[in-house]
């Protein structure tokens, strides 16, 4: 008995030292999306929260960057690799006041991804390198919003490899009508 309740007691001990250590990594992931987002010039606050319960470093981290200016961005699924020179999260949600909405038969909404390369990254030239360079060009994602027609209005756009997306904007806050899916 006295075996069974000692095995018992390391096996509790493994696992929270296996929880400590997973909420670190993604401690450690908001607090580097943190701190990259606060050196971006004239950033005001920057709130850092996760997707879901966070426990690994897998780059679900959500943050709203508020500017000096008063522009307010939000951003989703952010993570190490949100920044540099070849980044694979450039993910907006939110922007001058609009959220974007998107639709495809593959999944039922999705964010705009502005990254180089990505479905709507195309739009800027020279293109989004990464969440940082999102932010400094802030005026030019905003207007980019401000342009998609207001839900529930939409236009489509096909990728090159074959999906189709029907998009449009609304108010932050207010509730989106979605399009239609546009499967055949």
């Amino acid at each position: 008995m006295v075996v069974a309740s000692r095995a018992g007691f390391a096996i509790g001990v493994a696992a929270l030292g296996l929880a400590v250590g997973c909420t670190s990594a993604g401690a450690r992931e908001q607090e580097f999306v943190r701190r990259n987002l606060a050196t971006v010039l004239l950033v005001k606050n920057v709130h850092v929260s996760c997707s879901d319960a966070l426990l690994f470093a897998d780059s679900r981290v959500c943050a709203t960057v508020l500017m000096s200016e008063g522009s307010m961005l939000q951003f989703h699924d952010l993570g190490y690799q949100s920044f540099g020179p070849v980044p694979s999260r450039v993910r907006l949600a939110a922007a001058g006041g609009r959220s974007p909405l998107l639709v495809s038969c593959e999944s039922q909404s999705a964010f705009a991804d502005l990254e180089r390369g990505a479905l709507f990254g195309h739009h800027f030239s020279p293109p989004i390198d990464d969440v940082a360079h999102a932010i400094q060009r802030r005026r030019e994602v905003i207007v980019e919003m401000e342009f998609w027609p207001q839900c529930p209005q939409f236009w489509e756009l096909s990728k090159e490899q074959g999906p189709r997306y029907r998009y449009c904007a609304h108010a932050t806050g207010a509730v989106a009508e979605p399009p239609p899916r546009p499967c055949d």
